[in-house]
């Protein structure tokens, strides 16, 4: 995933409609929308993280995104006009600013640039849903999930103090998110935990020990 061009157009869209949103709190475990509904919300995450999912005919729930702070997400229905395709739940307690439809419309009516920012932000989207696909049918597991791991670290980590991340979701939830096996999730993690780069503290808790070889093998592919 191209991160950098995905935060350079979710800072623009915040920038855009900076005076439209307002704040909302969100418990962990609410839904911030259901599929098939079309009123919904454009957010952008302060705080927390929101997983989007389908639930597939058989029952079980398929995680496809999962969105922390700085991600702004949620506007498909106020392109197309259909519903959403997906459930979006707060997996903790989330801090975002949010807009409703109607708002959106407004602002976009006011100001073609945020429009065309949107479907930038569209495009992106679908680009990396292409690379997601290709990941997934090539190997470098391990660079990937090193650049999940390494997305968990706060800007304010460094390599001189502990650094612990914990997973924002079941493990098999952040590897469907990520694009792989639960499976090849937990072997990817023994073997930076062999080589010295991480240490496991429990279920989803990781130690980083090593911030600079984590960071090295993240660049190559990302998510």
């Amino acid at each position: 995933m191209n991160t950098e061009a995905t935060d350079i157009l979710a800072a623009r869209t915040r920038e855009l409609l900076g005076h439209w949103f307002q704040e909302r709190r969100f418990a962990r475990g609410e839904l911030l929308w259901r599929e098939g509904e079309t009123s919904g919300l454009l957010v952008s995450i302060r705080s927390g993280h929101v997983k989007v999912y389908r639930l597939l005919p058989i029952g079980r729930a398929v995680t496809l995104f999962v969105f922390g702070p700085g991600d702004v997400f949620g506007f498909l229905p106020f392109l197309d006009g259909e519903p959403y395709p997906a459930y979006a739940q707060a997996i903790e307690d989330v801090v975002a600013d949010v807009m409703p439809r109607a708002d959106l419309v407004e602002a976009v009516r006011s100001n073609p640039d945020v429009a065309m920012t949107l479907m930038s932000f569209l495009g992106r989207r679908l680009r990396d849903a292409f690379d997601r696909i290709e990941n997934q049918s090539t190997p470098g597991a391990v660079a990937r999930i090193a650049s999940a791991i390494h997305a968990l670290v706060t800007q304010e980590a460094t390599s001189s103090t502990p650094v612990v991340v914990e997973f924002p979701m079941s493990a098999a939830e952040f590897a469907g998110a990520i694009g792989v096996s639960p499976e090849t999730l937990s072997r990817a993690v023994s073997k930076l935990a062999a080589d010295g780069i991480v240490h496991r503290l429990g279920a989803g808790r990781l130690q980083i020990l090593d911030l600079a070889t984590l960071s090295s093998l993240a660049r190559p592919s990302g998510i």
